[in-house]
This record gives structure tokens, sequence and C-alpha cells, in this order.
């Protein structure tokens, strides 16, 4: 990774925070205007580029002193520990322990499903050892973007900021992925 990859990852990414951020508030379900859904985006793409930041460099300390197989079983425990924190722990401290817990298993099980989906993907791409770290990265590190916003609890802004945090997270493990990849000459006529 050089500086010029660097910039394009980090200018690119800022560029789909900007427009999603956009369309998610032209679409009129969320109750903001254009402006500071746009301004949204963006700072949530920033957001998601500290997050990978973070991310790449708990990999490689863990990387450096366990191994592979058992970093990857840490990492599950890990998915499972953030399952039941979005669902039980989110229940009792928002609704009191009263009430459904549908509500909260949908917000706890949709950026999961959207994870499982991109890391099967990245996994396709650059192959299926990477399933679980995708799947950490993609919900783990989203679920602690998103936690101020899940806190709030307002319905509309907590789904467009996970929206907006969760494929920008999606975007960045795909455009690591490609900016990672030698490219390989092409042959002379």
């Amino acid at each position: 990774m050089n500086l010029r990859k660097f910039f394009t990852l980090f200018f690119s990414t800022a560029l789909v925070g900007l427009i999603l951020g956009g369309i998610t508030t032209a679409t009129g379900l969320f109750d903001v205007s254009p402006v500071f859904g746009t301004l949204l985006g963006g700072f949530l793409s920033a957001t998601t580029l500290m997050g990978f930041w973070a991310y790449l460099t708990l990999n490689f300390t863990m990387r450096s002193f366990i191994s592979f197989r058992i970093w990857v079983w840490i990492q599950v425990l890990l998915i499972a520990l953030v399952v039941y924190d979005l669902i039980y722990f989110r229940w009792l401290s928002v609704a009191g322990g009263e009430g459904s817990l549908l509500p909260f298993i949908g917000y706890a099980l949709w950026p999961l499903a959207a994870a499982l989906v991109g890391a099967y993907f990245k996994g396709r791409l650059s192959g299926m050892r990477s399933f679980i770290p995708s799947v950490f990265y993609l919900y783990v590190f989203t679920s602690l973007e998103w936690f101020v916003a899940l806190k709030s609890g307002a319905i509309t802004q907590m789904t467009q900021v996970g929206i907006i945090l969760l494929a920008c997270n999606v975007y960045i493990l795909f455009m690591y992925t490609r900016l990672l990849t030698k490219q390989q000459p092409s042959p002379a006529r």
C-alpha cells in the first residue's frame, strides 16, 4: 500500500459516503435535510476508515501473538457476543426489559445478514479463508461504529446511519482487496 493507493481508498470511500448520504435522504424515508444527509454520509465514511484502520491494527497484533486458527475462533466468539449484546443488552437498556424482543432481533440480524453476504463474495474473490475475518470486520466494527446512533433510539436515524456505515465498510473491504492485488502486466505484442 503506497500513498497513492491510500488516498484513492480515502477519497473514494468519502465519495461513496457522500453519495449514500444523499441517496438515503433523497428517498424521503429519513426526515433530514438533503445537505445534512450528504454531510452525514461524508462524516460516517471517515468513521468507517478509522474503524478499518483499527481492525487492521487489531488483526496484525493478534496474528503476531496467536495462530490464525485461534484468532478465527476468537472472532467467532466476538461475533456471537455482539449479536447477544445487540439483542439482549439493548432490550434491557432501551426497553427496560419489557416488551417485544423482535425489533431488537431485527436490528441485530439485518447487519449480520449483510455481513454474511458481503463476506461470502469477498471469500469468493480472495479465498474462503477470509470469510470469518470479513464477517468479523463487517459486523463487529460496523456495530461499534453504529453504537452512538443505536443508543439514540431514533429509528429512522439508526437505520440511515446503519445503511451508510455498512455500505462504506463493504466498499472498503472490496476496494482494499482490489488495491492490494498485484496487477499482471499485459503481454507485449
